[in-house]
């Protein structure tokens, strides 16, 4: 029975955020014996969001009439801010993709043009070399653009970071 606890409280470990695991560690740390330690543990409530655990909130409510309220709104209002924020990031990564998509293949057929009169004008392999270099480029930094714009890691300012 005492093994079957310990694995359920190993599995909801698993689930818990760096800051719960310390709690509980603490706990298990205790000086005292197993039995209170788990009775700790089952009795401990651990809550986050960006509103207040319910019992807090009673406890504002009653400190200030309209309180509860007012900080749900607060919530509210932080997460509707929040959406618009990253709606018109999102904005703002699709024009930029655009603009280097568009740009991109201006210098590619610039480069392509450049390279078929280059071997028009007898210079074969350095046309050649040109213009493969040019597809190569555009290809490249193509699909590098769909890989980086359609990451689900926003958050992440760096590659280092996406890693």
């Amino acid at each position: 029975m005492e093994n079957n606890d310990e694995s359920a409280l190993s599995d909801k470990a698993n689930q818990l955020s760096d800051t719960d695991q310390e709690i509980l560690d603490q706990v298990k740390k205790l000086p005292i014996s197993e039995e209170k330690k788990n009775d700790i543990i089952a009795t401990m409530e651990m809550y986050s969001g960006p509103i207040p655990h319910p019992k807090i909130l009673a406890g504002y409510q009653s400190l200030y009439k309209n309180a509860a309220e007012e900080i749900i709104e607060n919530g509210l209002d932080e997460s509707r801010h929040r959406r618009t924020l990253e709606t018109a990031r999102q904005t703002r990564r699709g024009h930029l993709a655009w603009a280097s998509m568009i740009i991109l293949a201006f210098f590619s057929v610039a480069f392509i043009i450049g390279s078929f009169v280059l071997i028009v004008n007898g210079h074969e392999v350095i046309g050649s070399i040109f213009g493969g270099g040019a597809f190569i480029t555009f290809a490249a930094t193509f699909l590098n653009n769909i890989t980086e714009l359609t990451s689900n890691d926003d958050i992440a300012s760096s590659k280092e970071e996406q890693k």
